[in-house]
């Protein structure tokens, strides 16, 4: 990846070790310094509080860019404060991997959802409900009773018969709804940072469902 790909305001996840897949801190940047191959994101909160690393500790970064999503070892250097806000900066190793992502037909549904915004200081809402009509390996069409807007980060969990999927997921569209329906708003998510398996498992759970609908279409 080239650096210049990156800007101001990509979003960032913080791995440390022993963190799942789909677990760590959300951030963005805030600085970057090009020739040191270097970054100053938000720093992270957890509880009310400044989540704090220690000097020299190595990190894993996935930088979401607007093609596609990167992930880099990265060695913390130091906390520090730009224009009132507390950053940490972080120094990239070597050229990072692209993380690969799937495609796949839409699937019409009616599955439950629930999810948690991430707001930009890294802390996370409250749990919420919504409903996923129109499903894929890259993202959904949302009801919610939420106000959120574009541009946020969701903390998603949606249960495919046996499996539990999560995700995070762009708010990329936001669509008011008339008066006569259950929800509020529309919206159109991206998943982002996705494990791999659980890719396949929508896969799968759009195949099975599929089939079970052709079954039922077949003549008796």
């Amino acid at each position: 990846m080239h650096f210049d790909q990156l800007k101001s305001g990509t979003r960032v996840q913080i791995q440390r070790r022993g963190d799942s897949p789909t677990g760590g801190y959300m951030c963005k940047v805030e600085v970057l310094l090009p020739e040191e191959r270097e970054l100053l994101v938000h720093a992270p909160i957890e509880g009310g509080r400044l989540v704090r690393f220690d000097q020299g500790e190595n990190c894993s970064l996935r930088l979401l860019t607007e093609n596609a999503i990167y992930r880099f070892k990265a060695k913390l250097l130091a906390h520090g404060d730009v224009d009132g806000f507390d950053v940490v900066r972080f120094k990239l190793i070597g050229d990072g991997e692209k993380v690969q992502r799937r495609s796949a037909f839409r699937f019409n549904c009616a599955l439950p959802v629930n999810f948690s915004v991430i707001y930009t200081s890294g802390q996370q809402g409250a749990r919420e409900e919504g409903l996923i009509v129109d499903l894929s390996a890259m993202g959904a069409k949302m009801y919610a009773d939420s106000n959120i807007q574009t541009g946020y980060l969701l903390n998603i969990s949606i249960q495919l018969g046996d499996e539990l999927v999560v995700a995070f997921g762009d708010v990329r569209t936001k669509k008011e709804m008339v008066q006569q329906s259950k929800y509020s708003y529309q919206y159109g998510v991206r998943f982002a940072m996705m494990p791999e398996a659980d890719q396949e498992g929508i896969i799968r759970y759009m195949y099975k469902m599929q089939r079970e609908e052709l079954k039922k279409a077949r003549p008796r």
